[in-house]
């Protein structure tokens, strides 16, 4: 794999990890009917992640083969770049599969065609696309920006594509995935097949528990979907594509304008998020800026100890030795800045953190700073010997922000519905949040918000007219017969061995 020689990037020589793993058991095949998968609003047919490769037959080509065949020669040759990957992977076929990989429950783009809609002439309407791609006629319709809540207070925008352009999307997504995914590093966990956000928690609990660990560099990237350099990125992108057609496609999905509150506007810069296609390319852009430049050229300046632990855009690094952080986070600033990234200096700090810190802070009486990664607040804490251990809780900003997002959900449906029926829903929430917060050494925290939870719930059932539903005696009974599911840990760190 080489990077442009800007870049500070020497080749790289043989395999870095291992090619992705194609089983049956990868994907499911559910019912037309059916509206339910894996606790969501399923989607009829076939449905497969985006990183996923499956075996089916598509106008007669067996199309996991395609991709099957881009990985393993893209493992076997770390300095090969594919020069024709869409002609033979943009058909009928590939099209409908992707197609039946997209989500029921998104909003619509600008042109308001739903997913539904879209089925209705799914023959003629994908046939109709694949005539403009293979023409060059296709041209991505402009994002529809909406607004989520963040847990600081702000809004994070979203760009909602139209449903042909997240077909395409897929299709790309599918493309880049079989090529990348040999070529990221051990220290990427998001939007990977067969990793996750729980996965770099505990490694970060490991090396902070098994390694000379004293300082904890914890960096922000300011915007960091909305400022990605287009130019910098088409530049990653050509280490491994030099196909023109498929390049100049993922280019016009990056210039795609957004259209706010009945406005267009240009964009220049970013990969909006909402779009299928930016996990993948916001991964690429930091294996190149970030996990390459760290892994093969600053660790050899390093005296102690460091690992990198990267969950898409939001990543610690962990150091041995403070001097060496410190100079590394002036580093790390002009790296980004160079390719068009700035870092958010409210929300970035270096602080003194591990068992000899804690130690040390034990003997003086001190307090010792804590950091937030993943959603967890982490802290050095003691076990029940006194010994030093890791501890984690739910950060404060998103306990405030579940529990509101929580409270406005209960008070929208309590009158949309009957109880009973969203209450099924109610539940599925709560085992939502348990199953990803339920961390070993959090379940005082998601105890908390099962109990506020079921509060906010009687609160609102009696809310939905003058007259009280319930007396609390009668809620109770309620619950007798239709529990609530109760706080669970699900992911104990210290029985995992990665």
């Amino acid at each position: 794999m080489y990077f442009h020689k800007e870049c500070g990037i020497k080749p790289i020589k043989g395999k870095m990890t291992q090619g992705i793993v194609h089983r049956q058991s990868d994907y499911s095949i559910i019912s037309k009917k059916s509206r339910n998968w894996d606790g969501e609003k399923g989607v009829a047919g076939m449905q497969v992640g985006v990183r996923d490769t499956i075996s089916i037959h598509c106008d007669g080509t067996r199309l996991s083969t395609k991709l099957t065949s881009l990985t393993k020669r893209a493992e076997g040759n770390p300095k090969y770049k594919f020069t024709s990957v869409t002609k033979p992977l943009i058909t009928e076929g590939f099209l409908k599969e992707c197609f039946w990989e997209l989500k029921r429950n998104k909003s619509p783009g600008i042109d308001g065609v739903t997913i539904e809609g879209y089925e209705k002439n799914l023959g003629e309407n994908i046939k109709a696309l694949r005539a403009k791609l293979v023409s060059w006629e296709y041209k991505p319709q402009p994002l529809k920006r909406v607004y989520i809540p963040k847990a600081d207070g702000t809004k994070r925008g979203l760009g909602m594509p139209a449903v042909e352009d997240k077909i395409v999307q897929m299709g790309i997504a599918k493309i880049l995935n079989a090529i990348y995914e040999v070529d990221f590093l051990e220290v990427s966990y998001g939007f990977r097949p067969k990793r996750s956000a729980h996965q770099a928690l505990n490694a970060v609990d490991k090396t902070i528990m098994l390694e000379p660990i004293n300082c904890v560099v914890d960096m922000d990237i300011r915007k960091y979907f909305d400022t990605i350099n287009h130019e910098w990125l088409m530049k990653c992108l050509k280490q491994r594509i030099t196909d023109t057609n498929l390049l100049r496609l993922i280019g016009r999905f990056l210039n795609t304008g957004i259209m706010e509150e009945g406005k267009y506007r240009e964009i220049d810069k970013g990969t909006p998020q909402g779009g299928i296609i930016s996990p993948i390319l916001s991964n690429i852009y930091l294996h190149f800026i970030l996990d390459l430049w760290f892994e093969k050229k600053m660790k050899k300046e390093l005296k102690g100890y460091a690992r990198l632990v990267r969950y898409a855009d939001d990543f610690v690094i962990l150091f041995e030795i403070e001097q060496e952080a410190k100079e590394f986070g002036e580093k790390l600033k002009h790296r980004l800045d160079k390719f068009g990234l700035s870092i958010a200096e409210d929300k970035s700090r270096i602080i003194s953190f591990g068992r000899k810190v804690w130690q040390e802070a034990q003997k003086d009486g001190r307090q010792i700073e804590t950091f937030n990664f993943l959603g967890f607040t982490h802290f050095c804490d003691k076990t029940l010997r006194g010994g030093f251990k890791l501890g984690r809780k739910t950060s404060r900003a998103k306990y405030i922000q579940k529990t509101k997002a929580m409270n406005k959900w209960l008070k929208a449906v309590r009158n949309q519905a009957k109880l009973l029926e969203w209450w099924k829903i109610f539940k599925m929430k709560l085992a939502g949040h348990y199953r990803y917060y339920g961390m070993s050494g959090n379940y005082e925290a998601i105890n908390g918000f099962y109990l506020l939870a079921k509060k906010l719930a009687y609160k609102w059932i009696n809310r939905r007219s003058q007259k009280k539903s319930f007396t609390y005696e009668q809620y109770s009974r309620f619950l007798s017969f239709n529990p609530l599911p109760k706080p669970k840990i699900y992911h104990s760190i210290y029985m995992s061995s990665h």
